[in-house]
């Protein structure tokens, strides 16, 4: 047992009084929560405001450990696969993450579901980030549930009234809080760090879309995950943690270890060397500006003499594969 000095979030206004960075312990309590739900499977089944605590450094505590309960890695990978599907407005295999998720019996024609959760997805995030909630979602969800053959586990009941009450607690504390702006940057990191061989393919997945590379949405998960990094190494109560556990808090984007991957990967993977050529070559023409871009954003992220030495390794065989697609490219154009 431990004795919590903080506040119960049954008190906002004690929390204000104190002079807590709300903004700061929110973006705690954002994190907290996605990482038992994406990185643990371990999640607090039970989490009103009365069994959380505003310490008075920023940290956040929970209590009353009754209700706890468990995902599965699989069930772990679906969320993260449904989180990805929803960013890039992918709503057939939303609708199959349902299917394996156990909302909807094996073998089950998605086929008329998947209008439904387009027009729900983009009537709740449409507006913009600061109009999204799971509240409205949840609510539109609903009629679905009644409309459709779909049965909630309950695991993923507990999973919903969980974030639904620390949603709730966000805006008591602060009514203008963007669950999405934290939200998103967290499993952007995730998708580009994450050194997990199953990230790794649901990476892939984000950047190709219909066999083409997206090289826009590759920028906008640099730059949320840059966010991610910086919110929380400015974050007072990490600064806190970090003294107080001997802990190491990352001050920039590391992606050293992903671009190894990477490459590692475009040598190995004919299939995948085989695409990214093609987005290289994409029209008949050489991308090197896309190139230059994402540079630019992750020069600084990177250990370039130990990728350099993976790359060099390997550099004849690139150039011709390279030199290859290139041709191609030209002569099906012809």
């Amino acid at each position: 047992m431990e004795w919590i000095d903080g506040i119960r979030c049954t008190d906002p206004q004690a929390i204000k009084r104190a002079g807590i960075d709300i903004g700061g312990f929110l973006t705690v309590g954002v994190s907290a929560a996605l990482r038992q739900l994406l990185e643990f499977g371990l999640f607090h089944g039970d989490p009103h405001p009365g069994n959380i605590f505003a310490m008075r450094d920023g940290r956040i505590a929970y209590v009353d450990f009754g209700n706890v309960a468990e995902l599965s890695q699989q069930n772990k990978q679906v969320l993260i696969d449904a989180v990805v599907h929803a960013v890039n407005e992918d709503y057939a295999e939303m609708a199959n993450d349902f299917t394996r998720l156990g909302f909807l019996a094996k073998g089950t024609d998605v086929s008329p579901i998947v209008p439904a959760l387009e027009s729900i997805w983009q009537n709740s995030s449409g507006k913009g980030l600061s109009d999204f909630n799971f509240r409205s979602v949840t609510g539109q969800f609903n009629t679905l549930v009644y409309n459709y053959p779909i049965r909630i586990p309950e695991r993923f009941s507990l999973v919903i009234r969980s974030l639904l009450t620390q949603e709730g607690i966000c805006f008591t504390l602060k009514p203008d809080f963007k669950f999405l702006e934290v939200a998103y940057p967290y499993v952007a990191k995730r998708l580009l760090t994450d050194p997990n061989p199953a990230l790794r393919e649901r990476l892939i997945q984000v950047l190709f879309k219909d066999g083409v590379f997206q090289w826009k949405r590759l920028e906008n998960l640099i730059v949320l995950a840059k966010e991610n990094v910086a919110k929380m190494s400015s974050n007072p109560a990490i600064q806190v943690k970090s003294i107080s556990k001997n802990l190491q808090i990352e001050k920039k984007l590391d992606l050293t270890d992903t671009i190894k991957d990477g490459a590692r990967l475009f040598f190995t993977d004919e299939g995948i060397r085989r695409k990214l050529l093609l987005a290289l070559t994409e029209d008949s023409k050489l991308h090197v500006q896309e190139l230059v871009d994402v540079y630019r954003l992750v020069e600084s992220d990177i250990d370039m003499p130990t990728v350099a030495v993976e790359v060099v390794r390997d550099l004849p065989t690139v150039v011709r594969d390279l030199a290859l697609s290139w041709t191609d490219s030209i002569l099906s154009d012809r």
